[in-house]
């Protein structure tokens, strides 16, 4: 996770102590999971699945500026 944290830190945002993905004092409804050697970006509420990809960080950096248009600070 310490790759995820690192990825989410050039955006200004972390992971909660759930693993939520965390903003400007916002916590999202966006879960992040590894699994089977994948990286999951899940809904909280529902479980759905909305992105996955391998664990690396542009994994993350793609989920994050497709999803919320979010750019590096």
């Amino acid at each position: 996770m310490e790759m995820v944290i690192a990825a989410l830190a050039l955006y200004g945002a972390t992971l909660g102590s759930d693993g939520t993905i965390c903003r400007d004092s916002c916590t999202s409804g966006i879960r992040v999971v590894i699994k089977a050697r994948r990286i999951r970006f899940e809904s909280t509420g529902s479980g759905k699945l909305l992105a996955s990809g391998p664990v690396v960080s542009k994994t993350v950096e793609n989920f994050v500026e497709r999803f919320w248009f979010w750019e590096k600070k």
